[in-house]
């Protein structure tokens, strides 16, 4: 068993951790009556903000968050509010609220896999479609159409604009990706207009690339507000392009002029697969998504997470916090996975907001250290692949606390208070015993 050695400054402060470990999508209004109600164990989580996409995927016969189902015949009168229907979507959105989460409201539509395509044509009437998302928007924020007064800060235009199947075929946006740039800036530019206390940005690339820069360019040539720029990010390698993204959209937002414009990755995952054999092969499918929510996930995540408190990444949602195919609970019994366990740790280690200096001396184990207002040390610590090992914390320039809780997530533990360690003068010891593992240590 090799020994990984960590150094750890309770005494050096370094400033604070983010707390960018929000979702997409909020715990399902549907069977919620039959077993699915995931409303206690999502408020475990501990996010701070939820993103509204794809809510009627996970809801079938629901009518959610998508403005062609809450405004679904566009050639009714947009400014009577009988022709919207909020019923189900208010209590999507409370249901939600009540768990201790922030909203992201995505204006748009979900993601359409099927062979007909319903709703991702362009808007016909531009003028008009911005009329509804403001009634929308007038809804949920200030009171209109016997509404609420949530303080939902973001306000995301479209998602995805740019994604295509094998066969080209567009899956939300049925039009050239100039088209829709010039529709991000007229969008915007009303909205920011009538709601300026709001955040508008967008627009969910799939990536970040020349699609970005172009959009970025566009966005700054036409003087358009970007209160947020948001793309998406699935990878393998907990140490690679997902860390590197938020520097490279930070250049370039400022060289555009949005020095401002806040940093989304607001769909990310663990994705060790083949996209086009994962749609096409039953059986590669089924192992690739056992392999998305176990405990490789677990630890990729606050891997990402930790690392990500020292990029210029100001907010990132995972896809899925939720029972879908991506999501933190197995889709046929909402059951937490060993991928909500990781999420669960970071809720954790973020109520340690005062962040402390943490030195991991092995490249393959990611470490974050906080301390709490009562002066209690957390220190999360996540081994990707390392295979088992000892993990040996150093105390540096302060003494090792007699007793400390352990938490180990691990093939054979779900987060749970573990006695498998040794504390003297120096420092403590802590075995992982799986090829993956996060250990959550809370000093008493």
């Amino acid at each position: 068993m090799k020994t990984i050695d960590i150094d750890f400054y309770p005494e050096e402060p370094i400033g604070v951790i983010k707390k960018i470990n929000g979702g997409n999508l909020a715990p399902p209004v549907l069977n919620e009556k039959a077993g699915g109600n995931i409303r206690e164990s999502f408020a475990a989580l501990n996010m701070p903000l939820t993103r509204l996409h794809d809510a009627p995927l996970e809801n079938a016969g629901y009518r959610l968050v998508d403005i062609p189902m809450i405004f679904p015949h566009f050639h009714a009168d947009e400014n009577d509010h009988r022709n919207y229907y909020f019923c189900q979507t208010d209590d999507y959105v409370s249901n939600c609220i009540r768990t201790g989460t922030d909203i992201y409201y995505r204006l748009g539509i979900s993601i359409e896999h099927g062979v007909n395509k319903y709703f991702t044509d362009p808007p016909e009437d531009v003028k008009k479609w911005i009329n509804v998302c403001d009634h929308i928007i007038r809804h949920y924020t200030q009171g209109w159409a016997d509404g609420f007064h949530f303080k939902i800060k973001y306000w995301e235009i479209w998602n995805e604009p740019e994604i295509a199947d094998a066969d080209g075929h567009k899956l939300m946006w049925n039009a050239s990706i100039e088209e829709f740039n010039r529709f991000y800036v007229h969008v915007a530019k009303e909205l920011k207009h009538r709601f300026p206390l709001l955040c508008f940005g967008g627009p969910s690339h799939c990536g970040y690339g020349s699609v970005s820069d172009d959009f970025i360019d566009y966005c700054a040539m036409n003087n358009a507000p970007l209160d947020f720029y948001s793309c998406h990010c699935y990878s393998a390698d907990p140490h690679g392009k997902i860390i590197d993204m938020p520097e490279k959209i930070r250049i370039k937002l400022d060289s555009a002029g949005y020095r401002n414009s806040a940093v989304h990755i607001n769909e990310w995952h663990y994705f060790p697969g083949d996209w086009k054999r994962m749609r096409n092969d039953h059986y590669y499918r089924k192992s690739i998504l056992e392999e998305i929510k176990g405990i490789h996930s677990a630890a990729f995540l606050c891997a990402v997470l930790s690392q990500w408190q020292d990029t210029h990444l100001d907010m990132a949602c995972y896809y899925t916090a939720t029972a879908t195919m991506w999501g933190l609970y197995e889709t046929s019994s909402s059951m937490p996975t060993k991928s909500y366990y990781g999420m669960k740790a970071f809720g954790e280690i973020v109520r340690y907001r005062r962040r402390l200096k943490i030195i991991s001396k092995s490249p393959g184990v990611t470490v974050l250290a906080g301390q709490d207002h009562h002066g209690k040390h957390a220190m999360l610590i996540s081994c990707f692949k390392t295979g088992s090992c000892s993990l040996n914390i150093r105390y540096i320039a302060a003494a090792c606390p007699a007793t400390a809780q352990v938490f180990m997530l691990d093939n054979e533990h779900d987060l749970k208070k573990v006695n498998d360690l040794s504390i003297d003068n120096s420092g403590l010891s802590i075995k992982l015993c799986s090829d993956s593992g996060v250990v959550l240590v809370i000093s008493d």
